[in-house]
């Protein structure tokens, strides 16, 4: 749970920032919104799955080869 101590004389909005930092440090917000709705164990599955696969195809775009580029040299140069 954050928790921030004011301190005497501190301005609200360096109180408020410092709460802030603190519950996206703790993941409270996305916790919040990943207990939204219920979510059953095999739509997880099914989400990370499509995720991987996502990942994998992303990765295998990455990793294709370009085809060498040839380059013709000017007899005179060689």
């Amino acid at each position: 749970m954050a928790v921030v101590v004011v301190h005497q004389n501190e301005p609200i909005n360096s109180a408020l920032a410092r709460f802030q930092r603190q519950v996206m440090k703790e993941g409270i917000i996305a916790d919040v919104l990943a207990h939204r709705w219920y979510v059953s164990k095999s739509e997880v599955k099914r989400i990370k799955r499509l995720a991987v696969e996502r990942l994998r195809r992303r990765r295998r775009r990455r990793r294709r080869k370009k085809p060498p580029v040839k380059v013709k040299l000017h007899p005179q140069i060689i």
